[in-house]
């Protein structure tokens, strides 16, 4: 196993969406197993006992990137639509799911600054297909030494 020993090079692929954008930063999506079930009973000696919940979420993640005026156009036309993303991380591994482009929130336009703008995304865990089925996050690792 290779451990990530810097950010740098992290960069995100998404359906139907090219040459627009350049990451800055990535955040991406937190495993979320939605806590715990009470099963505490008055049969109980001493502790409250919890089991896991069987269901687990991709969160939500976003970019930062920096952005042509074309991006406009792009995300218009993929915003609030179910698309397959994938990050690639700077050991060459990569994270694949589906997810919903929320979000495309330009920064302030300020002279003297490179234009930035973040975009947010929800993963949906379905495909694109018709009817949509159910995808979990698929992880693929590289064996190379970077």
């Amino acid at each position: 196993m290779v451990m990530l020993r810097d950010g740098f090079k992290t960069i995100i692929t998404i359906t139907g969406v090219s040459g627009t954008f350049e990451e800055i930063e990535v955040s991406p999506p937190e495993l979320d197993a939605g806590g715990s079930i009470d099963q505490t009973t008055m049969r109980n000696t001493r502790w409250r006992t919890f089991i896991g919940k069987s269901l687990v979420t991709l969160g939500e993640f976003s970019v930062k990137v920096a952005y042509s005026a074309h991006m406009y156009d792009q995300m218009l036309a993929v915003l609030g639509r179910n698309r397959h993303i994938v990050v690639t991380f700077p050991s060459g591994n990569t994270l694949s799911f589906y997810a919903i482009l929320d979000k495309f929130t330009p920064d302030t336009l300020t002279e003297g600054e490179r234009p930035e703008a973040t975009i947010t995304f929800i993963p949906s865990n379905l495909t694109t297909a018709v009817p949509p089925v159910e995808f979990s996050p698929v992880l693929s690792t590289v064996t190379t030494v970077w």
